[in-house]
């Protein structure tokens, strides 16, 4: 399965982003690109529509399509207003969950063939289109967002820091993710068995809650493989735990927010204190690859000692990020 696209028509897609990035100021304020699979080939991408309004933008997302738009908006800093670029990924609710699959291993090469955008949203909810949404997402990562909740107007509320990412309407199903770094480095080779063993702990039909990936021997030089999985907690992913080992890990876990539970994963990176140097060399190399494999996490976490890895660790985090961990003292 090739894990590469190609623009269709480029010169129409590159013109239309140069348009949109090169805008005056007589131009509206909030602008899109829309860029499609075509025909739905996984490996092939081209524009489909240009356009303004954040409005009109959500109404372009179809529900059986994976989609990505670069939208331009502006915020106010002080005295002056900044152009800024969010860069969405759609991923419809009735896409296949097959076809998610397909879609989801060739994500990197989409970024890669896009421009860098100053805020980035994954999501299959409509809902989470929204001038508020999207400005707060804008306010959240460029630091302009005051996070200071007044202190007679706390009850029933928590606090909701974007971390590229939106809130999930509805409960027990996961709706946005964290849309991944481009990938660098060196690429690692791996089997089916270590796509779908991150496709099961993703999948809201299943019961499986982590996936342990490693080398095939124990040797970096080798192909991933999947180690393990499990359904149960953070208590049980740690039983794979070795000092001299590396491990991938994808632990799917949840999170309240005003009363809707909402899935969560997490990426752990395990790199035991007794791997050798020369390995954690090579490992260095695969990181872009594979966080790429792992793409769409909420919370990443690096970890050497077996004490960097726990229940209470990783909720703390998984709060943090989410904005539903209380600050209040």
């Amino acid at each position: 399965m090739s894990t590469s696209v190609t623009l269709k028509d480029s010169a129409e897609l590159l013109h239309a982003i140069a348009r949109l990035r090169t805008a005056d100021g007589n131009s509206a304020a909030e602008a899109y690109v829309l860029i499609h699979h075509d025909e739905g080939n996984p490996n092939v991408i081209s524009l489909e529509h240009e356009g303004e309004g954040i409005e009109d933008l959500a109404s372009q997302l179809h529900e059986a399509e994976v989609q990505y738009a670069i939208l331009r908006v502006r915020e106010q800093l002080d005295i002056t207003v900044a152009v800024k670029f969010v860069y969405i990924h759609w991923i419809g609710e009735k896409v296949p969950f097959t076809k998610k699959g397909r879609f989801g291993v060739v994500h990197g090469s989409v970024k890669e063939n896009l421009p860098t955008c100053h805020a980035d949203l994954e999501t299959s909810s409509v809902d989470d289109i929204t001038a508020e949404n999207i400005n707060r997402l804008i306010n959240e990562t460029s630091g302009t967002k005051s996070k200071v909740i007044d202190g007679n107007n706390t009850e029933g509320r928590h606090m909701r820091g974007f971390t590229s990412v939106p809130l999930s309407k509805g409960p027990g199903k996961s709706k946005a993710n964290l849309v991944p770094v481009s990938a660098g480095g060196a690429a690692v080779k791996h089997g089916e068995d270590v796509t779908e063993a991150i496709l099961d702990v993703r999948s809201d039909d299943s019961a499986t809650t982590w996936a342990c990936i490693g080398y095939e021997d124990d040797d970096v030089k080798k192909p991933l493989k999947c180690v393990s999985k499990g359904d149960g907690n953070v208590d049980e992913l740690k039983l794979c735990l070795a000092d001299d080992k590396p491990f991938y890990f994808l632990y799917r876990t949840t999170d309240t927010i005003d009363g809707h539970v909402t899935v969560k994963f997490v990426y752990i990176i395990w790199v035991g204190e007794q791997v050798k140097p020369l390995a954690k060399a090579k490992l260095s190399t695969h990181k872009g690859y594979v966080q790429e494999l792992f793409s769409g996490c909420h919370v990443s976490i690096f970890a050497t000692s077996r004490s960097e890895i726990s229940r209470t660790i990783v909720t703390d985090k998984v709060q943090s990020a989410s904005g539903s961990k209380s600050n209040v003292k």
